[in-house]
């Protein structure tokens, strides 16, 4: 099993120290995500911070949890996966979402599309991702992507490893539809309580056990042997603001993801039955990570 921290935005931490200090301590890989906000939480440019961890560390995996498909053009995504797959002496995982939070969009003169729309506009960019990462050429006509890089059009560098195409997942459509394209996929736990176009913690709280492993069962119907991971929110800690965080999700499924960094940890590894062989920690409790990490890198 893998364990992958996501940089944790808002603390103000220097994400090469960061990058540095999770190497040492030992986990296996490390995730910088793409937002410019989320709440009063303020982010780094994606490409920048995962370039500084890359720059800082010589063995960890890196990996971006996720690019926002609404933000990027699937060309200049896969430009820049190409750089810091090369940057980072191949030690790069390209992970691309089809992005969820509606305020960043509203507040950038951008229109926010419904969810069908959304999950079509991914499956294209993945498709068209997938070959440029590939060859740095793609002809591709679809209902929202038209790209013809071709003939003297190319990206680079393309080289004979490039870096894996990683997609968060969900739903039915989104699992069918992607995993067949990619070469790893991450279950998005709490996909249902971003759907509305920000966390909601309220239908968080209403994900069960069945849902998370019927997701895993149709990852496994469509690709026996692509590797499988999973996105977690995780709050660990023995003071009361784990505590009262816990409480925010009463006795749910995805509260043993909650408390005391000993049982979280327990619960993580748990996740190793339904086939899950990384998963992507995201704090919602400050130091969580490093309450975690005794129990889950010994």
């Amino acid at each position: 099993m893998e364990f992958f921290p996501n940089y944790p935005a808002g603390t103000q931490t220097d994400p090469a120290r960061w990058a540095r200090d999770k190497e040492a301590e030992g986990w296996q890989g490390i995730c910088a995500s793409d937002h410019f906000w989320v709440g009063t939480t303020r982010y780094p440019h994606v490409f920048v911070a995962a370039t500084q961890m890359a720059s800082a560390t010589t063995q960890i995996q890196i990996t971006t949890s996720f690019c926002n498909n609404l933000f990027r053009s699937p060309v200049e995504f896969a430009q820049a996966a190409l750089a810091l797959q090369a940057a980072s002496s191949g030690r790069f995982h390209a992970g691309l979402g089809a992005g969820w939070e509606e305020d960043e969009l509203i507040a950038t003169g951008a229109t926010y599309p419904d969810g069908p729309t959304r999950i079509g506009m991914y499956i294209e960019a993945l498709t068209i991702v997938r070959a440029l990462l590939r060859t740095g050429q793609c002809a591709f006509a679809g209902e929202f992507y038209n790209v013809d890089i071709t003939g003297d059009r190319a990206l680079a560098p393309v080289s004979g490893s490039p870096p894996p195409l990683v997609a968060s997942v969900g739903g039915p459509r989104g699992i069918r539809e992607a995993t067949p394209l990619v070469d790893r996929v991450e279950i998005k736990a709490s996909a249902r309580a971003t759907r509305v176009g920000h966390l909601d913690f309220e239908i968080m709280a209403t994900v069960s056990e069945d849902e998370v492993r019927t997701n895993a069962e149709r990852v496994r119907s469509i690709s026996e042997s692509v590797p499988m991971g999973i996105f977690i929110l995780t709050g660990a800690g023995t003071g009361p603001g784990v505590a009262g965080l816990k409480q925010n999700f009463g006795d749910s499924y995805l509260s043993r993801f909650v408390g005391e960094p000993e049982a979280v940890a327990d619960a993580l590894r748990g996740l190793g039955e339904l086939g899950i062989d990384r998963i992507q920690l995201t704090e919602m409790f400050p130091g969580s990570h490093s309450a975690l990490a005794p129990h889950l890198l010994s």
